[in-house]
């Protein structure tokens, strides 16, 4: 094909890649836009106007070439050896206006190309509407971005209330209260109800938190009946036994004053159960704990109903158990969805941490010889007397290790002040010392104390009014009084997270809230037809050009003024000789040339009358 016959059919490649040059366009909007949300591009427009918009200038711009080249291929259908109808002429005509002209031409065949164009013509019809099914649109939750949204959870790294301006404790109104009722809550919570976790603040019916450390109390059960150490368990059962006596010679004396009120029910035998202080470690915890340790109790009680008209009371048959309660720090994570909140403790710590900045002499760089139980500290009572604590332990903290699981880049610390740690170890003592007698059917006989031992007994020995005297196995005792002190150090821990007492200041863990949110979802098979197009246009206006420059004929395409000079013999004969070329038509632009000041009218027979234009 020579220079000049590609020069001729520069509109249409241009307008060809006018069409790949919109597809593309389009296909990018799209990649970027895929699993995006959904959001107006400028000026309210939309990425379905958009779309729409681009479909219909690569739909334009590939029907160009397509119109034009069934154009030519009207005058090479008439190249042929044989005479064809004249009314041929007229099909290729209509078949390029779409609609019943195409179809025309479609089905009376003039040639597979003639057919192609007419068939992509034909298709054009679709291609807005199909190419529109490509963009849809998924409701997901996704991540919010007004500032409105937000998702926090309380937790603590420092237990604290030391003011370091006055070098005093600042104890926030009713701590001691809300520590007790912490308490409370937690060992009289029923086995078949978990003890609550922290709250989350969620503004959405989702928020996810990344994994989060906090300071926490850990609570544990240990059976000392059978400890080797003699002289400490002939001490325990001493205080057993003399609190047993005290209770029973205040009952009486209560009763025969009528200060109970029919409370006290004298009896003859009776299951003891007595919660008092541990006063120095037992060694049935491992030294990590022990070191943490911030409230130490013993349960005394018997499977077997005592004698209480025998002196001295027969201690043989009492057993012991341990309850500690530490110091740890757990790893957590936590998630809102459809409103209901859940945290799970990944997990836990029970180690010392050296103090992180070993240049600081205001307190120990390790305390494993430092306590925070109260009553192992004699320290604390003698400064607790003489109102000199802050000389004894001013700032000085306890470290711990934090939890494993946390990220790698996490350098957060977790610290107990002494002091303030003291101060609570014996409000919690305060709290949890108690005895009481429960006759067969679990009944209470006489009790003395904050109530706590109850719950115990219960756990022990049965539930109230209980046809049985047997009492459950000692599998099921420990049990039921393991998940009674996790409780209470859950609820415990709670208290401390939540900040309402102790906690020098407010922290929190921020989440990340999620709303419902719409996509843009790319359907990319719906692109096909039009890719199909753009493909089909550019083989066919190849194919067109290929056969116009092997049949030796000029680029003619859809030119009416050409159709008017090649069925009128006067007007060919006259735009041949404005050529230059005798009867024969081959310069188009030299006949535009003489078309633009050749006058041409009908008749009323229809015959072509020629003069000079206006």
């Amino acid at each position: 094909m020579t220079r000049a016959s590609w020069i001729s059919w520069t509109p249409e490649i241009l307008s060809q890649f006018a069409g790949m040059l919109c597809f593309t366009t389009i296909i990018v909007i799209l990649c970027r836009a895929d699993g995006k949300p959904q959001q107006d591009l400028f000026l309210g427009i939309t990425l379905n106007t958009l779309v729409a918009f681009l479909t219909s200038m690569t739909k334009a711009a590939f029907l160009v070439p397509v119109v034009e080249g069934l154009g030519q291929l009207k005058w090479i259908w008439f190249l042929s050896s044989k005479p064809k109808p004249l009314l041929d002429f007229q099909v290729f005509d209509e078949g390029t206006r779409g609609g019943i002209g195409t179809l025309k031409l479609l089905f009376r065949f003039k040639g597979f190309l003639p057919s192609l164009g007419a068939f992509i013509i034909l298709s054009g019809l679709f291609t807005s509407t199909l190419t529109q099914q490509a963009v849809s649109y998924e409701t997901r939750i996704a991540e919010a971005s007004h500032q409105n949204n937000t998702a926090t959870i309380d937790r603590a790294t420092t237990f604290s209330v030391y003011n370091s301006v006055d070098n005093t404790l600042t104890l926030p109104p009713y701590d001691t209260l809300r520590e007790q009722q912490a308490i409370f809550d937690g060992i009289s919570t029923p086995n078949t109800v978990e003890v609550s976790e922290v709250r989350p603040n969620c503004t959405s019916s989702h928020c996810t938190w990344p994994r989060y450390g906090s300071l926490a109390v850990c609570g544990g059960v240990a059976n000392i009946t059978d400890l080797s150490n003699k002289p400490f368990m002939e001490k325990l059962r001493d205080i057993t036994e003399r609190r047993l006596n005290n209770m029973l010679a205040t009952a009486d004396l209560n009763t025969s004053a009528g200060s109970y009120q029919g409370i006290y029910r004298p009896a003859s035998e009776a299951f003891p159960v007595v919660m008092d202080v541990v006063d120095a470690p037992t060694g049935a915890f491992n030294d990590s704990i022990t070191s943490l340790m911030a409230a130490d109790r013993f349960i005394a009680y018997s499977d077997e109903m005592l004698d209480l008209s025998a002196r001295p009371l027969d201690m043989s048959r009492i057993k012991f158990l341990e309850i500690g309660f530490w110091w740890c720090t757990k790893t957590y994570q936590t998630e809102v969805f459809q409103g209901q909140a859940t945290t799970a403790e990944i997990s836990t710590s029970h180690l010392h941490s050296p103090r992180p900045d070993s240049s600081d002499s205001s307190g120990p760089t390790n305390a494993l010889n430092t306590t925070l139980n109260f009553s192992w500290d004699p320290k604390f009572r003698l400064c607790s007397s003489a109102g000199n604590c802050n000389e004894t332990y001013g700032p000085a903290e306890i470290f711990l290790s934090p939890p494993p699981g946390l990220p790698p880049n996490s350098t957060e610390t977790y610290s107990v002040h002494l002091w303030s740690g003291l101060t609570g170890s014996m409000n919690v003592a305060a709290t949890m010392v108690d005895s009481l007698l429960l006759d067969h059917a679990r009944g209470v006989i006489a009790s003395s104390g904050g109530g706590v031992a109850r719950v115990f007994a219960y756990s022990l020995l049965d539930v109230y009014l209980t046809t049985s005297v047997a009492v459950p196995p000692p599998e099921t005792q420990w049990r039921n009084v393991q998940r009674v002190v996790e409780d209470t150090a859950k609820s415990i821990t709670n208290l401390v997270r939540t900040g309402t007492a102790r906690l020098g200041r407010d922290e929190k863990v921020k989440g990340t809230a999620y709303v419902p949110q719409t996509f843009v979802k790319v359907r990319w098979g719906w692109l096909a037809m039009l890719a199909a197009q753009l493909v089909s246009t550019g083989a066919f206006l190849a194919a067109t050009a290929g056969i116009t420059a092997r049949a030796r004929m000029q680029v003619v395409k859809s030119s009416s003024l050409a159709a008017v000079c090649a069925l009128d013999e006067a007007t060919r004969r006259k735009g041949a000789a404005a050529a230059g070329h005798g009867d024969d038509v081959r310069d188009l632009r030299r006949l535009k040339a003489w078309a633009k000041g050749a006058g041409v009218r009908l008749d009323q027979r229809g015959a072509i009358r020629l003069g000079d234009s206006e």
